[in-house]
């Protein structure tokens, strides 16, 4: 009966679990509680530390139901009606169970947390019986649950909390710092599991996995990479977690290299680079992320260019008697150029033609000097069909001089000479002629082709000239066939002789790369020399046919003509008379077909120089490299400089020469520019001119529409 009372004493004042105002208003309620419950009651509300804000009545509930998930509910409510900055981490936990008396003691001593992590610990094992076994044999100092996971944050910890991993350094204080400054934290995680202690090799391998996650730049090193045991060589075989990656200097570098590599370090600390100041290392030459089947070439250039940058500094000199023109004498060579442009195109994957590199001659890992047998061995490897005769194409290191190299110090010093003597005598030549046209009254805007274009443009064309055939069809096919060669030859070779050119590599690398590239030029090359050949060939028959010399056959009176010309420059004579051509196109012509000799031979020669050098020493190899370049630069000059002149700026036929396409010439200009030969197409005109010359009435010769020439 008093228990029905107090029931509804407290339905009428609205005491609920969560209104502890109401609940503190009656205070008989402890001492109701005590009648039935007794001294269980008194001791557990005097060891309860919220006595003096709370009752029994906060938390039990007294009423008409003993519904469990009621009274959970009621009593989570009560504790975070005043904890709410701690939301429940388990209020949602699955079996309904768990709530913070689950954790927390109320009744008991200590009266908030049992003796903190230790008994919470066991708590957690009550439902979670799962333990992480990483750290199961880790004895009493094992981790507990509240060192990884928090109760009150709504969820566990996760790998990519930065708590996890500042929880991990209270334990493990120095592991790893060389990846604690990374942005966003590198997390304990990223390589270790909770769940299970993997054995060494396989701890490795996943830390090598998550290395390129990060790492996405750097390709793996190890695929194919396999250690001495048949393993593969994972990122921490180089690398180190503890300190900054392979930065402990030369000596640990070629130690950690050297545990699998053990007679390349042995050759390494034996040869010139161990104890050499500042000197190379295994990362110097050797790229160490790509994949191992590419590595090799890949590593040759490499080395090769570290080899060039190293010993252009001139510093080996000084200090080991180098001689200074190891780079440069490397360098001009066939084999130095080829690399410079391979180093210049690297790509994975690609077929590298073969090349001599310092390696070959020099060793890899022990440096040093090599005598004649060994390059003469180094040769055989790619040309096997040659000697030591073939080995003498390769000059060496020492610099070329009268009495080192004699036979490509007399090549040089001969076209060091020519070049500038040809050019300077053209240059002046034409100086002459400018001159000489400006002073009898030609300007650019006043000569026929500018007034031509003019009336075009105007649309008031005037008529055409008279016209006399000057070339056959033959000629301006063989004219086309050797402009388009020779253009050719120039764009697939000039660049060949400087990779130092960025122009030179872009056109290398239009073509493909270097090994494309000479396939091209050989092959317009071979066309060059059949149109040389078809064009002797029919001179001779026409000669044969005819019974006398070509047209182009140089004379006694071209070299008159040269001494009038100059004199008509100097002191004012009279220009000879000259026939289908003068003496500066015979000069031009003369020029292409000799060059055009010299550019063959040289060129066969350096296509074929294992054949060459059975019958002739290497050394005649390497003057016919130095030969067929310069006779290049040279041909390329003098079209620049003279037959552009001669076709486009000079004022005569500027803007455009186009006799040699039309094989038309204006009756005109041959009146005037070769005399000799419009008499010989038209003698009686050129007796009638003769015979009215001083006749002011009498009809001009250059009259348009003069019968008899109009149409000739």
């Amino acid at each position: 009966m008093r228990k029905a009372i107090v029931l509804i004493l407290l339905a009428l004042a609205g005491a609920t679990g969560s209104d502890r105002a109401a609940a503190q208003q009656i205070d008989r309620v402890p001492s109701m509680c005590q009648d039935c419950h007794g001294n269980v009651a008194t001791g557990k509300l005097k060891a309860l530390t919220h006595a003096d804000s709370v009752s029994c009545l906060t938390c039990h509930h007294i009423g008409f139901t003993n519904d469990p998930d009621s009274a959970r509910t009621r009593r989570i409510e009560a504790c975070t009606g005043c904890h709410t900055q701690l939301p429940a981490s388990h209020v949602g936990a699955p079996d309904h169970t768990a709530e913070c008396t689950s954790c927390h003691s109320i009744h008991s001593d200590p009266p908030v947390v049992d003796d903190a992590a230790a008994a919470i610990s066991n708590r957690c094992s009550t439902c979670h019986t799962t333990e992480h076994p990483l750290h199961a044999d880790a004895g009493p100092d094992k981790p507990l649950c509240t060192q990884c996971h928090t109760s009150h944050t709504g969820r566990p910890f996760t790998p990519q909390d930065p708590s996890l991993a500042q929880a991990c350094s209270e334990c493990h204080e120095s592991v790893h710092p060389s990846h604690g400054n990374v942005e966003g934290g590198l997390e304990c995680t990223v390589c270790h599991t909770m769940d299970e202690r993997p054995d060494e090799a396989t701890l490795r391998a996943t830390a090598s996995a998550e290395c390129q996650s990060c790492h996405t730049s750097l390709r793996p090193a190890h695929q194919g990479h396999l250690a001495a045991d048949g393993t593969e060589v994972t990122c921490l075989e180089c690398h180190d977690f503890d300190a900054p990656p392979m930065a402990e200097g030369t000596a640990v570098e070629a130690a950690k290299c050297g545990g699998c590599h053990q007679d390349a370090l042995q050759g390494f600390m034996a040869g010139g680079h161990a104890h050499a100041p500042g000197g190379p290392d295994c990362l110097t030459c050797h790229i160490v992320h790509v994949d191992a089947p590419e590595s090799s070439s890949l590593t040759r250039l490499t080395a090769t260019v570290r080899c060039i940058e190293c010993h252009s500094q001139g510093l080996q000199g000084e200090r080991f008697g180098v001689p200074g023109s190891v780079t440069s004498s490397y360098t001009d060579d066939f084999h130095g150029t080829t690399l410079q442009f391979l180093a210049s195109h690297q790509s994975a994957g690609v077929d590298y033609p073969p090349v001599m590199v310092c390696s070959d001659c020099h060793g890899a890992h022990e440096v040093g000097w090599s005598d004649s047998k060994v390059v003469s061995n180094v040769c055989k490897r790619c040309h096997e069909d040659s000697d030591e005769r073939f080995a003498g194409a390769w000059l060496g290191h020492k610099p070329v001089g009268p009495t080192s190299q004699p036979l490509i110090w007399l090549v040089r010093i001969f076209y060091f000479f020519l070049i500038p003597f040809m050019l300077v005598g053209l240059f002046l030549n034409i100086i002459f002629h400018i001159v000489d046209q400006r002073r009898s009254g030609a300007r650019v805007m006043n000569t026929e082709g500018v007034q031509r274009i003019l009336a075009w443009l105007r649309r008031t064309p005037k008529p055409k000239p008279a016209t006399v055939k000057r070339f056959s069809v033959t000629d301006r096919l063989d004219h086309l066939g050797s402009a388009i060669t020779f253009i050719g030859l120039v764009v697939t070779g000039l660049p060949q002789t400087r990779p130092d050119l960025a122009a030179a590599r872009a056109i290398i690398g239009f073509f493909g790369g270097i090994g494309t590239t000479r396939f091209v030029h050989r092959t317009i090359g071979v066309a060059f020399v059949a149109l040389m050949l078809l064009h002797v060939g029919r001179a001779v028959v026409n000669a044969v046919k005819r019974h006398r010399l070509p047209v182009m056959t140089p004379t006694r009176k071209d070299f008159e003509d040269v001494l009038q010309t100059f004199r008509h420059y100097l002191f004012g004579e009279r220009l000879p008379r000259v026939g289908k051509f003068d003496f500066s196109e015979k000069f031009e012509y003369w020029g292409l077909f000799l060059g055009g000799i010299v550019m063959s031979s040289t060129g066969i020669i350096l296509m074929f120089p294992e054949l060459v050098t059975q019958f002739l020493p290497g050394v005649v190899v390497a003057a016919t490299r130095v030969m067929h370049g310069f006779e290049a630069t040279f041909a390329v000059m003098v079209v620049i400089l003279w037959h552009s002149y001669g076709v486009m700026l000079r004022p005569e036929v500027f803007p455009l020469d186009t006799s040699i396409f039309t094989g038309k010439m204006d009756l005109h200009r041959l009146k005037h520019e070769h005399a000799l030969e419009y008499e010989r197409l038209f003698p009686e005109e050129a007796a009638t001119e003769e015979e009215a010359d001083g006749d002011k009435s009498a009809p001009s010769l250059f009259d348009e529409t003069s019968e008899g020439l109009a149409g000739a």
